[in-house]
């Protein structure tokens, strides 16, 4: 018997090597993510909802931190995607360090770098600021699609927050995918996508002074860096589950497709993203600490806010170009 908290099926098996969490005594186990929720003994995991999410204690990453309490940290990321830890004070130099337990940290062309720090990025609104002003997108998004490696996962602390708005909401790309009919994934699965950024400073400019993003200014990449061609089904390099990999962030079209065409899907798979049973959202404090999986959880701002500041700095971590399913 399982033990549910989200509304779908039973969508397969534990992360493998994890012991399964016990449930509640009766033999049901605890789905979370789409999955049966494995057991932790170094850290305490709560789930934020069905979908995704969870909040870490227990772990202070101003300290060393143990193999075995990192390989749980590991473990709590690879299942529900973004990890949440409260009251983690950190220096520029112990954020850079904890997050490149994840991997290779790497620049990002359009965001604006974070007090000197080529490898660090910030996010950040004022307290005068009426309108968003951070590369950001009304919508659920992926971040930097265009480049041949794409984010693997993201790091951010706040180090101001609004008292009441301003969360982060995040939609869980796996399991958009797996409530499609077979027919649409069979069509996905065979379909690529371009993404490019080569655009952003343009169209960027020619909006209102007032209404210009604050983008970065400048960076080293060429054109051609710019733009690349990415499935749009996404496996895991190591379970190879799938997700869904389009959203308007950067898409111009479907590869052999015309724009009308292009649009026509895009339209109805993004809108698939803002269905509440894929989501979770978290209400940022100061000192709290994000990291989350770009490849297979999208991601929105909530700007809902006016009048209090909201300046959150980030490091990203280098992923793996995307591979999708194998093309017939």
């Amino acid at each position: 018997m399982l033990r549910r908290y989200h509304p779908g099926m039973d969508r397969g098996t534990p992360t493998a090597g994890a012991r399964q969490d016990p449930g509640r005594g009766d033999g049901s186990a605890t789905i979370v993510a789409g999955r049966p929720m494995p057991a932790f003994g170094r850290i305490g995991v709560e789930p934020i909802s069905g979908a995704c999410g969870c909040e870490i204690t227990g772990v202070d990453l101003t300290r060393p931190i143990a193999p075995e309490t990192l390989a749980e940290i590991m473990l709590a990321f690879e299942h529900f995607l973004v990890i949440v830890f409260r009251r983690q004070a950190l220096t520029p130099d112990q954020h850079r360090d904890f997050s490149r337990r994840f991997g290779e940290l790497t620049e990002l062309p359009q965001a604006p770098t974070y007090d000197g720090h080529r490898d660090m990025q910030e996010v950040r609104r004022e307290a005068h600021e009426t309108k968003n002003v951070v590369p950001s997108f009304e919508h659920f998004h992926t971040d930097s699609a265009f480049l041949e490696r794409p984010p693997l996962c993201v790091v951010m602390r706040a180090l101001d927050a609004p008292r009441y708005g301003g969360d982060t909401a995040f939609s869980n790309a796996y399991l958009i995918y797996e409530d499609l009919s077979d027919g649409l994934k069979n069509l996905l699965d065979q379909l690529q996508v371009v993404y490019s950024g080569k655009d952003i400073w343009a169209k960027n400019q020619k909006l209102d002074p007032d209404k210009r993003l604050r983008l970065r200014e400048s960076h080293n990449l060429t054109e051609q860096e710019l733009e690349n061609i990415h499935p749009a089904v996404r496996c895991h390099p190591r379970t190879g589950r799938k997700a869904l990999y389009v959203n308007k962030a950067y898409f111009k079209h479907f590869v052999g497709w015309n724009p009308d065409e292009s649009l026509a899907l895009l339209e109805y798979v993004q809108s698939l993203a803002q269905r509440l049973h894929y989501h979770c959202r978290v209400k940022w404090r100061r000192d709290t600490l994000l990291v989350w999986d770009n490849r297979f959880l999208l991601h929105r701002g909530i700007h809902d806010f006016m009048g209090e500041r909201r300046h959150l700095v980030r490091t990203t971590v280098i992923g793996e170009r995307p591979v999708g399913p194998k093309r017939s």
